[in-house]
């Protein structure tokens, strides 16, 4: 389970990107914003914008709490902890005209700029430009020619459960130096250590 301030922070970013589309955004736009965004941060510095995790599936990598929180919206998922009710709170899911679901803002949701660092909205700002005009499936399709998707979406595949892209998978695929890669991984070996604690 995520912490409080995970929660938060994953909120913000998901609001933050939400304000580049008002009229909403389709789940691939959203979910490839943020695996973008975190992977580029990744290889940069080492760190991630958020602690959602990121599992393969079928369209390409998909944030976990993220996608459960809107399905917890359609009644489709446990929102139970006062947190994730009031994320889902924030959000509202309307149809499109050719069908597809669309995300957007609650008319009274601000997104919470302390959450999030200059760095992570110059990252942010980065893969929403990019992103914001390319259809939603050429999006999936690469991120479909990402190592980390396919190292995951193999395990995926072989167990029939959803298989989560870990951090250093995602930084080496976007072309981390070794140097950074083992900077990740020392993290990813603290943080482990301390969740025992």
């Amino acid at each position: 389970m995520k912490t409080i301030e995970q929660i938060l922070k994953i909120k913000a970013v998901v609001l933050y990107i939400l304000k580049a589309f008002p009229e909403g955004v389709d789940y691939i736009h959203l979910f490839k914003v943020m695996y973008f965004a975190q992977q580029d941060q990744l290889k940069e510095y080492g760190l991630p914008i958020m602690y959602d995790t990121f599992v393969a599936r079928k369209h390409g990598p998909v944030p976990a709490l993220t996608y459960k929180v809107l399905r917890g919206i359609g009644g489709k998922a446990d929102l139970s902890s006062p947190e994730l009710k009031d994320f889902a709170d924030s959000l509202n899911i309307a149809i499109s005209q050719d069908g597809h679901q669309l995300v957007l803002a609650s008319k009274n949701a601000e997104c919470d700029m302390d959450e999030l660092s200059v760095a992570d909205v110059k990252m942010l700002d980065k893969w929403i430009e990019k992103c914001k005009d390319v259809e939603s499936f050429d999006l999936s399709d690469k991120s479909h020619e990402d190592r980390a998707w396919e190292r995951a979406k193999r395990q995926a595949d072989k167990t029939g459960e959803d298989s989560k892209i870990t951090m250093y998978d995602m930084a080496a695929a976007a072309g981390a130096s070794k140097d950074m890669l083992c900077v990740i991984r020392d993290r990813q070996s603290v943080q482990k250590a301390l969740s025992w604690i």
